[in-house]
């Protein structure tokens, strides 16, 4: 059986800090086509996840609710953490 379908879902809920929250959710989907696995040596259903995720965060850093906003941002110093964990891979254990 071949595969012919790619389903991604990404969902992300922000604490207001007052005992609510928003939820936002994307379901992305998309169906293969000859040669659509791995078109152009593309990582095809990590590409959709990125773009789900990448829309939930906007959807929620849209909120009229400024401490869901806050909970939804980068950190600064996010490239700082990235490098930092990235550098942890090469210490032995």
């Amino acid at each position: 059986m071949a595969l012919s379908m790619i389903r991604v879902s990404f969902s992300k809920q922000a604490n207001d800090g007052d005992y609510g929250s928003e939820t936002a959710r994307c379901e992305l989907e998309y169906t293969l086509g000859d040669g659509d696995l791995n078109p152009a040596g593309t990582d095809l259903p990590a590409e959709l996840l990125i773009s789900a995720r990448a829309y939930v965060h906007a959807e929620l850093s849209k909120s009229p609710n400024w401490k869901v906003r806050h909970a939804v941002q980068e950190p600064e110093h996010a490239e700082a953490l990235q490098l930092a964990e990235d550098d942890r891979e090469d210490l032995p254990y």
